[in-house]
């Protein structure tokens, strides 16, 4: 009876110790890149924005790629490629027309975040009809 009462306390023991470890190890919180797409029209003009923002540390977003595309025909309507900024923040306004009533559009970009050497390709799009 004693020794199984030493190999569970021993046991208990051993656990205590892990859990106290791991609870004194400091874990870097996970925070995402983010973004913003905005699309609107005015008449026959298509009034988009878009706004990346990386997550700390971010050095630099590039290859940026926007494109304005026509649904209901398939077709793009505009196209704005290799857009850059330095820093965390990346923000663009841009403007295509023509664009036709009840037709829907979808405003949808790819762009490299560059954090800590590491590059992490981020994406979206937006979908509205006008």
């Amino acid at each position: 009876m004693k020794r199984i009462v030493k190999l569970m306390a021993m046991f208990l023991a051993v656990v205590c110790f892990a859990v106290s470890a791991a609870a004194t190890v400091a874990i870097e919180p996970f925070t995402a890149n983010g973004h913003l797409l905005d699309l609107t029209f005015s008449g026959t003009t298509a009034n988009c924005n878009l706004t990346i923002t990386g997550s700390p540390g971010t050095t630099k977003i590039d290859n940026v790629n926007i494109t304005l595309r026509n649904d209901t025909t398939g077709q793009n309507v505009r196209t704005w490629t290799n857009l850059s900024a330095n820093g965390a923040t990346f923000r663009w306004t841009g403007t295509a027309s023509p664009v036709t009533v009840g037709h829907t559009y979808t405003l949808s970009f790819t762009a490299t975040v560059h954090r800590n050497g590491v590059a992490t390709p981020v994406s979206g799009q937006i979908t509205r009809t006008r």
